[in-house]
């Protein structure tokens, strides 16, 4: 099994970039832990420059705490199938506590990118997702006033708000930062599958394990996870309206 596993991974790295090699070589390293060593494996990265958060804190409740290392990843005991509550704490970054769901001894999605902190008033939307699509695209539209994207990545009309990381080969994280919401307007923010413009009926996107995780006023909002099975190229994640969050979480 191992083998054939190995075999598997090495033709697909043929034909990849070095950056989508070094996340495969992640994946296949996790595998080969879990295989080895019964050890499940969570990565931590920053939302902003994609890099590893070495020297986190993470506790798993009933489990234990661990630290991260210079790959921004520790590793636990395999547990039984359901929800493990995760809490990820480290100076200079937002708190955050999620759940990871382990389904046939295996985790859902082991990558997840963390916020640093930031002015108050500010908020950070990072999109984290699998191997493929290769090229998934972060857009927030303020309606009659901005749309920030890989198109236009700096906009200035009510403050700072910016494009922080364009992801094109899988995994992201692809992130936006805002620095004020107004109350008075309207916003969507929404994932555009570009690998796949040209299948408007592909089921690529429902497929991709995509996550939004929002935080704002140096907190931890919450993580909207994508659909699995709608055919479409573009993900409504959510709405704001008067300044409250609506979760929208279509696929289209």
């Amino acid at each position: 099994m191992k083998s054939i596993l190995f075999s598997i991974i090495m033709l697909v790295l043929a034909g990849t970039t070095f950056a989508q090699k070094d996340k495969m070589l992640d994946v296949l390293d996790d595998e080969m832990e879990l295989m080895d060593n019964d050890n499940q494996t969570l990565r931590f990265f920053d939302s902003q420059d994609g890099e590893p958060v070495a020297d986190a804190t993470v506790t798993i409740t009933d489990i234990g705490e661990y630290t991260t290392d210079e790959e921004g990843k520790i590793r636990f005991p395999n547990q039984p199938d359901g929800y493990l509550e995760v809490t990820f704490k480290k100076e200079g970054y937002i708190t955050a506590t999620f759940d990871v769901e382990i389904v046939a001894e295996m985790i859902f999605f082991n990558r997840f990118s963390m916020s640093p902190k930031m002015d108050i008033g500010h908020m950070r939307i990072v999109l984290d997702w699998d191997q493929t699509p290769a090229d998934l695209d972060a857009h927030l539209v303020k309606e009659n006033n901005y749309h920030i994207s890989y198109r236009n990545t700096q906009v200035l009309s009510d403050g700072t708000g910016r494009l922080d990381r364009d992801d094109m080969d899988g995994y992201g994280p692809e992130t936006i930062t805002i620095s004020d919401i107004d109350d008075n307007a309207n916003y969507e923010y929404y994932v555009h599958n570009y690998s796949d413009r040209n299948n408007p009926n592909s089921n690529g996107l429902s497929k991709s394990k995509g996550t939004v995780k929002v935080f704002a006023n140096n907190q931890f909002l919450g993580t909207v996870e994508i659909p699995l099975g709608p055919r479409g190229l573009e993900w409504s994640v959510f709405i704001i309206k008067n300044g409250e969050i609506e979760i929208t979480n279509e696929v289209r």
